[in-house]
């Protein structure tokens, strides 16, 4: 088997050359076009939205401000994930975006859909700063 290789590579050297020459000028190409960063950033697309109720037991918060956030945020496009805690007197919803969205534009998006959401008086909710943990 490797005897009838090596008798085609010595029989047919412009071929092999000339497919050696074109492997060469690929591996280049691809090199050239690769993506190389100091830091690859490798996390999700994700924004975090924070709502404080002093003194609110943890099922209150829960039915009144949790709930009709995730409500509201059902259905954003590019959306994967909707992840929520509720502590006492803490809500806290995690909207995780696949890959091909812009944060940018996930981070608008939450803003108007948040302008939308009836909480009780004097509630504020707010989304997290705009970082990677890479």
């Amino acid at each position: 088997m490797i005897k009838n290789l090596v008798d085609f590579a010595l029989n047919n050297r412009w071929l092999v050359l000339g497919a050696a020459i074109l492997l060469f000028g690929w591996g280049i190409l691809s090199f050239h076009n690769l993506p190389v960063e100091a830091y690859p950033d490798v996390a999700n697309n994700y924004v975090t939205i924070i709502t404080q109720w002093p003194g609110r037991a943890a099922e209150e918060v829960e039915q009144q401000v949790t709930i009709p956030i995730e409500i509201q945020m059902a259905g954003i496009p590019h959306m994967v994930h909707l992840r929520s805690t509720t502590l006492a007197g803490l809500s806290s919803l995690t909207l995780v975006f696949d890959d091909d969205s812009v944060n940018d534009r996930n981070r608008e998006k939450v803003l108007e859909r948040l302008g939308q959401v009836t909480l009780p008086t004097g509630l504020q909710p707010q989304i997290g700063t705009d970082y990677s943990p890479v």
